[in-house]
């Protein structure tokens, strides 16, 4: 009897994806200021401590793989420029058949921002690893989920963005690896690998 491939047979898929996380400070300063700007949306506000930028989603995978792929991370990325600030001035509305969500958007993409994410993409795609593929990388915190469209400002359901009072800065100097689980209440995440981008 082969007791590994039982093993691995058994073993459950989970969801994951790669992200940049702010720290508690600047979670808080966002979250104030998406309920301060949007005091009569109607939707599910994302929790403080769960405010972050996908970078790139994996979905469903064996966490057999995503071992083999955090122990490949530090000799197949060649992180430069890091760490980078990410100027984030506008809240955008992004509808969603009858309803949408609200985010944070940065306008530029940094270079090296850029070659990092085509870099964790030949390394997905090497290792067969399945992810959800955007045609360009626009850097954002989702803030509220579910939105009731008749709730939006008019100007934002004409698709023109709300300037933020109070623009911020995030930067970047980690990689993290995040499972996601779903849960009734929504989605729980938790960070369970890092990768430093400071060279």
């Amino acid at each position: 009897m082969n007791h590994s491939k039982d093993l691995k047979e058994e073993e459950k898929k989970e969801r994951f994806f790669f992200a940049f996380w702010p720290d508690e400070n600047l979670q808080s300063l966002l979250s104030k200021q998406a309920k301060d700007l949007f005091p009569k949306i109607e939707g599910r506000a994302i929790p403080q401590d769960s405010l972050h930028i996908t970078v790139l989603f994996l979905g469903w995978t064996l966490p057999s793989l995503i071992d083999e792929i955090t122990k490949q991370i530090p000799s197949f990325l060649k992180p430069e420029g890091f760490p980078l600030s990410l100027p984030f001035d506008k809240a955008v509305f992004k509808k969603k058949g009858k309803e949408g969500i609200i985010w944070f958007e940065a306008t530029l993409v940094p270079l090296a921002l850029e070659k990092l994410i085509k870099e964790l993409i030949q390394l997905m795609i090497h290792k067969k690893v399945d992810f959800q593929a955007y045609d360009k990388f626009i850097p954002h915190i989702t803030v509220f989920r579910h939105v009731s469209y008749k709730s939006v400002p008019d100007n934002m359901k004409k698709n023109q963005p709300i300037i933020l009072p109070t623009p911020f800065e995030l930067t970047i100097e980690a990689l993290h690896l995040v499972r996601s689980e779903l849960r009734p209440s929504g989605s729980h995440y938790t960070k369970i690998w890092s990768y430093s981008l400071k060279q």
